[in-house]
């Protein structure tokens, strides 16, 4: 994990389920929420996964949604990505992805949701992404320059 400081954690949450596939810890930031999300985002965890999270917002709705330890995404866990991304977006909130794993950066990629969400290479550049430190500004898209240029 980044060793970040985003101002003081004021609490911290931890969630798994019941089988123990997905584990989520939950910290209040000044700025935002901090999402750090381990295991699997599928079809049995994705209803709850996005349940969690939306259950943890209030007035500011932005969200830090650290995907790094993320071992496999289905469509339901693509899916459940998707609709915290339109709600969040539908309240004038904003949702950083941020250290997507190989994994999330492959279906992100694939579906081309990449070109459309926010994505942050780093917790501390999602922190300023969230804070609008980086005046809007987008980190370059997931796909490889080299990709980029020959199509």
């Amino acid at each position: 994990m980044d060793a970040v400081q985003d101002g003081n954690s004021t609490s911290l949450r931890l969630w798994h389920d019941p089988q123990d596939r997905l584990r989520m810890r939950v910290e209040n930031r000044d700025t935002c929420i901090l999402v750090s999300v381990e295991g699997e985002i599928d079809y049995l965890t994705a209803d709850a996964f996005r349940e969690h999270v939306l259950s943890h917002l209030s007035g500011a709705w932005r969200i830090v949604l650290d995907l790094q330890e993320v071992r496999f995404c289905d469509s339901s866990g693509l899916g459940a990505l998707v609709g915290l991304w339109k709600t969040v977006t539908v309240r004038r909130g904003r949702l950083v992805i941020s250290r997507p794993s190989p994994v999330c950066r492959r279906i992100l990629q694939r579906t081309g949701l990449d070109a459309h969400m926010v994505i942050s290479p780093t917790l501390r550049h999602a922190f300023a992404n969230i804070a609008g430190d980086l005046g809007g500004a987008r980190p370059s898209p997931l796909v490889p320059e080299a990709r980029q240029n020959a199509s």
